[in-house]
């Protein structure tokens, strides 16, 4: 992690390890800042610095993400009384912190909030943490998840999480349920679409209840038998046409003036344009739903690419562990060499680099993907208004060829009664074939909406089998990652220096993210501020312990706290709770953690041993330099 200060000048500049890492150093050092930064380059909103901090104008870190390595930057940006933008962008470099520094093209600056266009950095960590993002009323931050890794000073000792003044129960369940591996987005998918399949039914139940009230013979809600009625009634329109042109002819011959052929040629000439414009609509329909057909085979391709990029990753994962014993030209054994090395060429290796490239291409596709899917969507709309415009436009044919027809056959003759009593009859067929349309149109919303109702009602069935058998899956994988927690949580209180009855006597622990506390057994049992203080940070490092263990917990193995002896505790037991924390981590791989912690009271054993970073600071020789 490099500061800078807004002079251009290297204010801290460390580089920290996989596994257990001390920031050492006397109070007033400035090793609280030092978290604050760590807080803020990963995301945190943060706006609280000290007058040091605000000397400083960026911060840069390079960190690993699932085997990619990926530099982050973000600026110190004050208002004009001094107050820093807590929602300020973050900036990703694909690649090593010491290939980031020499190029200032390749960045990626991502917004605190998402758009519609635009990804949020949130939504880029995520992706690469593959964390899943919590979508709908209750979205999820980075900030948000930062609160259960972050171990701050400010806090209140009752609260669990980092303390936020607007904060809700809801949020903090559910950022509990996220990093426990618990939460579930196809159950929280499946519930949102259950309570929108709820919706509907009671809807679609209501406009049935409506057609079946004004339309109350159950015979005019069957589409076939109204069609055989319009049928029958076409036919009697048709023999009353025929009777009308066949009384026509005998009673005059038939001829054309010079108007009635200028009104045809006229009409015709309409009909022909409206042709055009219709072919023409049809041409335009055709075109855009093709190019919706091939951007939608696009996305299918992006799509299937994103999934072949997620298993090259985690291919590559698997075959980088397996060891080449070998020459593939010779088939001679090879001699061992130092790790990060080439066993064939005998150069560096760089682990990371094909995963960090092909996160980087990941990210590229899933925003091809989403600028491809606005750009269906407004095709698609294009597309179903020149529909709609086309059937308006058939309308308008249909009513100019009427006129056509009957500008060719009419030359206006005197009528006599007959021919006038057909007329009336043809007018009361017409009207009676227009209520049958209406009575059929109705008829087929109608067996719709039942064919729609019985799909929701399966549908919800189904949903409701889900939700139930997920629900259940959730609760016993909560119950034995809590039960691991608990026993971490048990030992850590188990083997503190024998202070609190309750601590060395506990035989059970409790975390209630909801409330936002942890307890033994008892939530209203008060305790010293130094005893609260040691429970809090009890609960928050047996969680981080417990992931260790537990593969299925999406908690990002990684841990920062903020001065292991907070609120008055003593030397000693501070001492104790760092030699017990690290006794329990170093039982796990180091490459599979990091553990990031400040202190005052570091055990003699460990000060300048290979855990430190940094030097040890005093007022004299603080964390930030040149400011």
């Amino acid at each position: 992690m490099i500061i800078y200060t807004n002079k251009g000048a290297v204010a801290y500049d460390e580089k920290f390890h996989k596994g257990i890492n001390i920031i050492r150093g006397k109070n007033s050092s400035g090793k609280s800042t030092l978290t604050h930064f760590i807080f803020f380059i990963l995301g945190g909103s943060f706006n609280d610095w000290v007058k040091e901090a605000k000397k400083c104008s960026r911060v840069i870190a390079e960190v690993e993400m699932n085997g990619a390595t990926i530099t982050l930057k973000r600026d110190i940006v004050l208002n004009e009384v001094g107050r820093a933008n807590d929602k300020e962008g973050l900036s990703f470099f694909w690649g090593p912190l010491e290939d980031a520094l020499k190029n200032s093209i390749d960045w990626q600056k991502f917004n605190f909030n998402t758009t519609a266009d635009r990804k949020s950095y949130s939504n880029v960590i995520f992706e690469n943490l593959d964390l899943p993002i919590v979508k709908g009323e209750n979205n999820i931050t980075f900030h948000q998840i930062l609160r259960l890794l972050y171990v701050d000073q400010e806090s209140p000792t009752s609260s669990l999480f980092y303390y936020e003044q607007f904060d809700s129960s809801l949020t903090r369940e559910t950022v509990s349920d996220l990093l426990l591996g618990v939460y579930n987005q196809e159950l929280y998918g499946k519930k949102q679409r259950k309570i929108e399949v709820e919706k509907e039914l009671d809807n679609v139940a209501s406009e049935i209840r409506v057609i079946k009230k004004f339309i109350p013979n159950p015979l005019n809600l069957i589409p076939a038998n109204i069609l055989t009625n319009i049928h029958n009634k076409e036919s009697e329109l048709s023999e009353i046409e025929e009777s009308i042109i066949a009384l026509r002819d005998k009673n005059k011959a038939i001829k054309y003036t010079a108007k009635t052929k200028l009104e045809f040629e006229e009409l015709n000439s309409q009909a022909i344009f409206q042709r055009k414009v219709i072919k023409e609509l049809e041409n335009l329909t055709r075109i855009f739903q093709l190019e919706v057909e091939d951007t939608d085979y696009f996305i299918l391709a992006l799509e299937h690419k994103h999934l072949a990029i997620k298993k090259s990753i985690l291919t590559r994962d698997f075959l980088g562990k397996l060891p080449l014993e070998n020459c593939p030209e010779c088939l001679s054994v090879l001699e061992p060499v130092d790790i990060g090395t080439c066993k064939l060429c005998k150069k560096p290796v760089d682990e990371s680099y094909g995963i960090t490239q092909a996160r980087k291409i990941e990210q590229e596709i899933s925003f091809q993907v989403k600028e491809s899917k606005k750009i269906i969507e407004t095709k698609k709309r294009e597309v179903m208004e020149l529909k709609a415009k086309y059937e308006s436009e058939q309308i308008k044919l249909h009513q100019i060829q009427t006129k056509v027809n009957q500008a060719l056959a009419d030359v206006k003759p005197l009528r006599d009664e007959k021919i006038d009593k057909l007329y009336v009859d043809k007018g009361f067929v017409e009207g009676e074939i227009i209520q049958l349309r209406t009575l059929l149109e109705n008829a087929e919303i109608y067996q719709s909406l039942v064919k729609k109702q019985t799909e929701l009602e399966q549908e919800l069935e189904g949903l409701k089998y889900s939700i139930d058998k997920i629900t259940t899956e959730q609760d016993r994988l909560k119950r034995d990652t809590n039960r691991e927690i608990e026993k971490k949580g048990v030992y850590l209180l188990n083997n503190d220096l024998k202070r609190q009855s309750e601590f060395f006597e506990a035989t059970e622990f409790h975390i209630d993210y909801r409330n936002n506390l942890a307890f033994i057994s008892d939530k209203e049992a008060k305790y010293s501020a130094s005893s609260s203080f040691y429970l809090k940070t009890s609960a928050r490092f047996a969680i981080f312990l417990a992931s260790l263990s537990i593969s299925k917990m999406r908690y990002p193995r990684f841990v920062f706290c903020d001065n292991m002896e907070d609120k008055g505790i003593e030397e000693g037991r501070a001492q104790n709770f760092q030699r017990i924390l690290i006794a329990e981590t170093e039982k796990y791989s180091k490459d599979s953690y990091q553990l990031i912690y400040t202190t005052s009271f570091i055990p003699d054993e460990l000060d300048n041993t290979e855990y430190c970073v940094g030097e040890y600071y005093s007022e004299e020789n603080p964390t930030l330099k040149n400011v």
